[in-house]
């Protein structure tokens, strides 16, 4: 059995099609709610995911976990301890010389080398700054028209803008995934705006599936992902980036990415592709199945009391 670790309102990115496809009896998504109270754990493979939902005692207990797992003989991918998270992610590929671009923490009043840069939650996937920053006194406007909003600089982060468009105001990105040693590639998009997310297939068109059909055939990339991958310490999760002419452009690495098959059929050449990339993701999360094991969770008193503490909260709530 594969046990998913997520938080509890995330179990969804392992869609029904992927369940059914890797099979129901091999594959199971739980809480990290749901793990911290369990008294042993039975599983082939312990996958943790969503890290960066977590709050610190959180994080410090999936930590405790992923060791008692991974000593006890299960086979453990994420590390809690030792994943890189957005922040940390972001400034090691810099200094390794993998991404261009520079991330700063909006609460030290950063000054970039370059713009235009946006500005972006650390904890969050969502682009809620929906706006490209022309230079450094429209930053500091926009810094504190947030904080006068009431909404603190903590959590925020500013990046500089590293995505070129394809042709007049249409950006696309690329995801290759990870999956232990596997180095797979999904589906890239492309959106009429520069915060690419979801994809509009009405900006596509017929030459922009030819290519990206020939990238997912080639995966050109595979082991410049594989090495930013092992220095971000993740072991299964999705990277969104580009490449160009200057390199590599890592937008952020997702530990708990949406695994599902839903692709745009304009063209074919590029739906049979996408389809074989999916079966291959899918074939390589059910690979990770084995042995199962069954190991105990030591509940030590900081880990009863931390459940205790949070518990009580919430039966507190009106």
């Amino acid at each position: 059995m594969i046990l998913f670790v997520t938080t509890a309102f995330h179990r969804y990115t392992l869609s029904r099609t992927a369940r059914q496809t890797i099979g129901r009896g091999v594959l199971q998504v739980v809480s990290y709610d749901w793990l911290f109270r369990q008294p042993a754990i039975r599983a082939s493979c312990v996958i943790f995911t969503d890290f960066d939902r977590l709050r610190h005692f959180e994080l410090a207990e999936a930590g405790r976990c992923y060791r008692q797992l991974r000593e006890g003989g299960i086979r453990v991918l994420n590390d809690p301890a030792r994943a890189r998270q957005r922040h940390d992610l972001l400034h090691t590929l810099h200094a390794a010389g993998v991404n261009r671009f520079r991330a700063w923490q909006a609460a030290l009043r950063p000054k970039p080398d370059r713009f235009p840069v946006f500005v972006k939650c650390e904890t969050d996937h969502r682009q809620a700054f929906d706006e490209l920053i022309a230079d450094q006194p429209a930053l500091d406007r926009k810094l504190d028209e947030i904080e006068a909003d009431g909404m603190s600089l903590r959590d925020l982060l500013v990046i500089e803008f590293a995505n070129e468009p394809i042709r007049d105001n249409v950006f696309h990105r690329k995801t290759v995934y990870r999956v232990g040693d596997r180095i797979i590639p999904g589906v890239p998009v492309v959106e009429d705006k520069p915060f690419v997310k979801y994809g509009r297939i009405e900006v596509a068109r017929e030459e922009d599936f030819v290519t990206f059909a020939e990238w997912m055939r080639s995966n050109p990339e595979r082991e410049q992902l594989r090495r930013v991958f092992d220095i971000a310490r993740i072991d299964y999760g999705r990277a969104d980036y580009v490449s160009g002419p200057d390199g590599l452009a890592i937008f952020e690495i997702n530990t708990n990415p949406t695994v599902r098959a839903r692709f745009p059929e304009q063209n074919a050449a590029f739906l049979n592709v996408a389809w074989d990339r999916f079966d291959e993701l899918t074939e390589a999360i059910r690979s990770l199945d084995g042995e199962d094991r069954t190991v105990s969770l030591d509940r030590g008193k900081a880990r009863s009391s931390r459940l205790r503490l949070v518990a009580g909260f919430f039966l507190k709530m009106p």
